[in-house]
């Protein structure tokens, strides 16, 4: 018997995994390229400008869709499990989210003049801003369906038809018609062609009749403390680091960190995988009271996955001194150090982004919201102190330091309730240390170095974790 086999079905879940995990990747894949079109054709202060229009429609997403998300998914899986249907929690998530939604556009038309004016966009673009966002909102609520149904190819498939309609849009447009707006509309229509072709997809009888029950109450009484969380996380960890950027650097700056993160956050997807696939199949193992099955996540699954994702973001690391500029233009090469600091962060949001299903499936959703909040607190705050001083890279430092706070308390809180993570600091030490090292040694050296520490701390880890065998058919002993 398979590791997987005993957390629930090996069959199902790995050809769910590969489906979702080879779509990412093709999402990923797009998602590079369009940042390659991107940069090349707005240019560093441009793109600085649409990340600050994107990053604000995620902020509306923020009061609407995200923090009722995790809750839907948990809701419609057990409504899906038990009934084949998920009706009642789709429409009771609609519920929540829409009046939400109309109060988040009605402050953002208020407040139109100073958005536009510290944007650098004009007033009218505050209508495109309204219209990804709806966009997006319909399209990540069809996500979730299909996400609560287990159909992770479907749920892949909407990730990468979504990149590849802005990519070709993108592309497509003359060079001269090409701005900002016409940039954020163009998503815009990216979101809307995919969600019809979801809806195409699902039917129309797969989200009737529009009823909502008991389940309203007891989503909303779920996702509320999520709000905190959402919010907290976003503002502390993302939007927050672009504000104080935007306030003490220069627009171009706001560009170098917008393509240092986009870059990580493409890495990052690998992580998201993970999680997506295991929100629905932890909250069915936690409503049957399934703890041998928990367990066995958290001592083998859990720390041969971090190694995976660590693998992945040494290789990124050792490639972009050279990539980057190669790419998208000898500017951007200033975008490394902070790259190279937010895939050290990113190594902890794959340990958080692991764990956080366990913790939503098991209603720690006050918890989480704690967690969250101090590590957004304490995010700030290193802003203000390091962004004046060493600029992007002292935002980055502050995103590793609060990322690497809210996976170590994370991971206590996990440990505290569902036992010890065997293996687990082999894996968290040597990792950073890696990044760290290929950062500050110069070049050529910090290739050579990096490439014999990676080796060395990759073959250790096999070996402790037999991670060979469990891809196989055998469970090692």
């Amino acid at each position: 018997m398979t590791l997987i086999d005993r957390v629930g079905t090996m069959g199902p879940f790995s050809r769910s995994f590969l489906a979702l995990g080879a779509q990412n990747y093709v999402s990923m894949a797009l998602a590079f390229a369009l940042n390659v079109v991107l940069t090349r054709r707005l240019g560093v202060e441009d793109y600085g400008r649409l990340a600050m229009l994107l990053m604000l429609g995620q902020v509306l997403l923020l009061g609407t869709a995200n923090w009722t998300h995790i809750g839907f998914v948990r809701f419609a899986s057990e409504e899906f499990n038990a009934t084949r249907r998920l009706y009642k929690s789709f429409w009771s998530r609609i519920s929540i989210a829409f009046p939400c939604a109309l109060l988040c556009m009605f402050a953002l038309i208020w407040w139109r003049q100073f958005v536009a004016s510290y944007l650098g966009v004009p007033v009218w673009a505050i209508g495109i801003i309204i219209a990804q966002f709806l966009a997006t909102f319909a399209l990540q609520s069809l996500g979730g369906v299909f996400q609560a149904r287990q159909e992770m190819g479907r749920y892949g498939a909407m990730l990468v038809l979504e990149k590849a309609a802005v990519l070709t849009l993108v592309a497509a447009l003359p060079l001269a018609l090409l701005n900002v707006p016409v940039v954020l509309a163009l998503y815009a229509v990216g979101a809307i062609l995919v969600t019809m072709a979801a809806l195409l997809i699902l039917g129309r009888r797969a989200l009737l009749p529009v009823q909502c029950g008991a389940t309203r109450k007891r989503m909303l009484a779920f996702s509320f403390p999520l709000l905190i969380s959402c919010w907290a996380g976003f503002f502390g960890a993302n939007w927050f680091d672009f504000i104080i950027i935007r306030q003490f650097r220069p627009i171009s700056d706001v560009g170098l960190y917008q393509l240092g993160w986009q870059i990580a956050a493409v890495a990052q997807q690998i992580t998201i995988v993970f999680s997506t696939l295991l929100l629905p199949k932890l909250s069915i193992m936690v409503a049957r009271g399934e703890k041998s099955a928990i367990r066995n996540f958290l001592d083998r699954t859990l720390p041969q996955w971090l190694l995976t994702t660590s693998v992945l973001f040494i290789v990124i690391l050792l490639t972009a001194r050279w990539l980057l500029p190669a790419i998208f233009g000898p500017v951007f090469g200033d975008a490394v150090p902070v790259l190279a600091l937010l895939l050290v962060a990113s190594s902890a949001l794959a340990l958080f982004n692991g764990l956080v299903p366990l913790i939503s499936a098991s209603g720690l959703t006050w918890g989480l919201s704690g967690v969250t909040l101090m590590s957004a607190s304490t995010n700030v705050v290193l802003d203000f102190l390091l962004i004046p001083k060493y600029g992007i890279v002292g935002s980055a430092c502050a995103t590793v330091l609060a990322y690497s706070l809210s996976a170590g308390i994370v991971m206590i809180l996990v440990q505290r309730r569902f036992g010890h993570v065997r293996h687990l600091p082999w894996l968290i030490v040597p990792v950073p240390m890696v990044y760290l090292i290929i950062l500050l040694v110069p070049d050529p050296v910090s290739y050579l170095v990096g490439v014999i520490c990676g080796v060395v701390s990759v073959s250790v880890l096999l070996r402790i974790y037999g991670f060979g065998k469990v891809l196989m058919k055998e469970d090692p002993a």
